[in-house]
């Protein structure tokens, strides 16, 4: 029996033959509960640094969605064309600020893919896996930028010459600084020039703010920890 198989062994497919409700439910229940797991994953990750409230229920419906579809045009060659145009005409309307985010929105899909083609185990494995590696990473806080490492944006009038301006200021408090970016503002009469710093352990930055005040003419200036940064 179907069941039995997907119960069994993860990487046999389905018998579209013996196709029942209670073979659908499995497969729904499957995707639903696997969703429901990474939703819960996700908000436990993400309850310090915040996220939209929208997003893990998302995540939860999302591997339901895919598992039905993909169960009904999975041995339909043009239903899978359709399904596959479908996906390609599909876009996110609100725009992922955080990369993260669409990782998961990957594995819900993948979730979904292999649930509705009857990998139920194989399904179960990947979502452990992968949520096992994202708590690790998550753990170890790879690639997250320590808070030495900031973004410096300050406003200059269009008549004050910016070349090595800041200079010294930025070499007394950093311990590196890259130009990253100059534009205009306030229809040309002012520029905006971005640096990504590494500041010094243990400085004031009240201190470093008012020395770059002191040369920018107390114009604007903007001190963000990068990992921060949004922009």
């Amino acid at each position: 029996m179907f069941i039995n198989t997907i119960l069994t062994s993860p990487f046999d497919t389905i018998n579209k033959s013996e196709f029942s409700v209670v073979n659908l439910l499995i497969i729904l229940g499957c995707a639903l509960g696997l969703g429901l797991i990474t939703s819960l994953f996700y908000v436990l990750m993400k309850r310090k640094s915040g996220y939209s409230p929208d997003f893990p229920i998302t995540i939860i419906i999302l591997p339901t969605i895919v598992a039905l579809v993909i169960y009904f045009v999975s041995d339909n060659i043009a239903g899978g064309l359709s399904l596959a145009g479908i996906f390609a005409l599909a876009r996110f309307r609100s725009e992922q600020k955080n990369t993260e985010d669409i990782a998961y929105i990957f594995l819900s899909v993948a979730i979904g893919l292999s649930c509705g083609l009857g990998y139920v185990l194989a399904s179960a494995m990947l979502t452990i896996i992968m949520l096992l590696v994202l708590m690790v990473l998550y753990l170890t806080r790879f690639g997250v930028p320590s808070l030495q490492n900031m973004r410096l944006k300050i406003i200059v009038p269009e008549d004050l010459n910016y070349d090595h301006l800041f200079d010294d200021v930025l070499e007394k408090y950093c311990e590196s600084y890259v130009l990253n970016k100059v534009k205009t503002s306030d229809f040309g009469t002012m520029f905006e020039l971005t640096f990504h710093i590494v500041v010094k352990k243990s400085i004031e930055q009240k201190q470093f703010i008012d020395e770059l005040r002191i040369r920018n003419g107390n114009l604007n200036i903007t001190l963000v920890v990068a990992r921060n940064d949004k922009e």
